[in-house]
């Protein structure tokens, strides 16, 4: 009986010595300072120590808290202390505003892995840091601000003179193609209009009169080919859009320029012969086609600006 008793005492002791041994839940959070400038990154430590089998829920934290810029954030690995574990959650905040800005606090939750209903809640303390523009006179600081600015790139100077070789290269050939753009001889000008309106008018005509025409497209193709002749003609003598304007409106036009009722006539002949071909399609004989090549040739030398040139030539 004696050596029961003992058995249960021991167990006992044991039991309750594991008992004192296991640590509470604590969740405490500290600023590494309370003042700083613009700019400047801060620490919020938070320091987590709790027993065996428990876990935490922390708040999530991103880009912002409060007023404060998150640049950065670390929750450390469990490391064993007596009678439990302790984490830390640093976070590194800053902020670009003066005046006493607020860390608000963050709630953490703690739960039993054995029992997930039962859940704690702590509450970090709400700190103030007074953001300063300067610090003043006497004033150390506690930490580093922020971190230095770049040192400018200064360019070698095989970079600089590759540069401007590459800049003469180009200058030199922009010169060059200009030089040698002015040797070249200019575009071939368009011999039509090298020629007086007339000579053109003739040298096209009689290369109409030298092809033969049997079939009725040919024989329109002959009328329509003259007509175009005469009109060209007279926009280059008179300056009118005769290939645009009707027969009636060149011959409104011949009074405006003061030619002559006969020769108006004439051209009133010739171009209402050429109309009854093109628009009513009649389909004249031979001896008519030769004598209206004779018409509109005529109608051309009694217009024409040289006099002196022999017809026909």
């Amino acid at each position: 009986m004696s050596k029961r008793i003992l058995r249960f005492l021991l167990l006992f002791f044991i039991t309750i010595s594991g008992f004192a041994n296991t640590i509470p839940i604590t969740v405490e959070s500290s600023l590494d300072t309370t003042i700083a400038t613009i700019g400047d990154r801060i620490h919020l430590v938070i320091s987590l120590r709790y027993p065996p089998g428990s876990q935490f829920e922390l708040p999530k934290v991103e880009k912002h808290l409060g007023e404060w810029d998150v640049i950065d954030q670390q929750l450390s690995s469990p490391r064993k202390i007596k009678g439990g574990f302790q984490q830390t959650w640093e976070l590194e905040l800053t902020v670009f505003d003066t005046g006493k800005v607020i860390v608000p606090e963050l709630e953490i939750r703690a739960f039993s892995s054995e029992d997930t209903s039962r859940v704690l809640r702590f509450k970090t303390n709400e700190q103030i840091v007074d953001v300063i523009s300067v610090l003043p006179p006497g004033t150390t600081e506690p930490k580093d601000i922020k971190p230095p600015f770049p040192i400018r790139t200064i360019i070698p100077w095989n970079y600089i003179i590759f540069i401007l070789l590459i800049l003469i290269i180009i200058v030199s050939s922009v010169i060059t193609y200009r030089r040698w753009k002015r040797k070249q001889s200019p575009l071939p000008l368009d011999e039509d209009y090298l020629e007086a309106p007339h000579l053109v008018a003739f040298r096209k005509l009689n290369e109409l009169r030298e092809k033969q025409y049997r079939s009725e497209d040919e024989i329109r193709f002959y009328h329509f080919r003259m007509s175009e002749i005469v009109r060209e003609y007279l926009e280059r003598r008179y300056f009118i859009k005769a290939l645009e304007m009707t027969t009636r409106e060149i011959l409104d036009a011949f009074h405006a320029l003061d030619i002559s009722e006969i020769i108006a006539l004439e051209y009133s002949q010739l171009f209402g012969s050429l109309d009854l071909v093109k628009f009513a399609k009649q389909i004249p004989a031979a001896n008519e086609m030769v004598s209206r090549w004779e018409l509109a040739y005529d109608c051309i030398d009694k217009t024409k600006r040289e006099p002196f040139l022999n017809r026909r030539s």
